[in-house]
């Protein structure tokens, strides 16, 4: 039996116009060599916690993640604001091949999160 599952997006998720997930520790980004703690990730855009004020463009962000194999990329950041060190920026001229990345990456989430949220459904209902 398939259970239904809805996610509910607020207003701050849902201001990038595209789906904004979490990630994990499998998804991590630098801006200059310096690791940035990144808070979401959605096709067209970053979230990220950084201790340095940052604004413009950023051309030496660099993107890590696995899934069925190792992706870098390297997306030039237009930065959207930055204010009490959280930051947001949209990605700028990515390539075909990077948004299909992205693309994997962001449905590899949603599934895992789906699948725990069934996961916490069937607990709660008595397994």
């Amino acid at each position: 039996m398939k259970i239904p599952v809805e996610l509910e997006l607020s207003e701050h998720e849902n201001r990038r116009q595209a789906y904004r997930t979490p990630v994990d520790e499998k998804v991590k980004m630098e801006i200059d060599g310096n690791r940035v703690t990144l808070l979401d990730i959605s096709e067209t855009g970053v979230a990220f916690e950084t201790s340095k004020a940052m604004s413009g463009m950023i051309e030496n962000a660099l993107i890590f993640f696995t899934l069925r194999k190792s992706y870098r990329l390297k997306p030039k950041l237009k930065v959207s604001f930055c204010a009490s060190g959280r930051c947001g920026a949209e990605f700028v001229g990515l390539s075909h091949r990077a948004h299909l990345a992205l693309s994997e990456l962001i449905v590899d989430i949603q599934k895992a999160r789906i699948r725990q949220a069934n996961e916490n459904r069937f607990l709660e209902d008595g397994a």
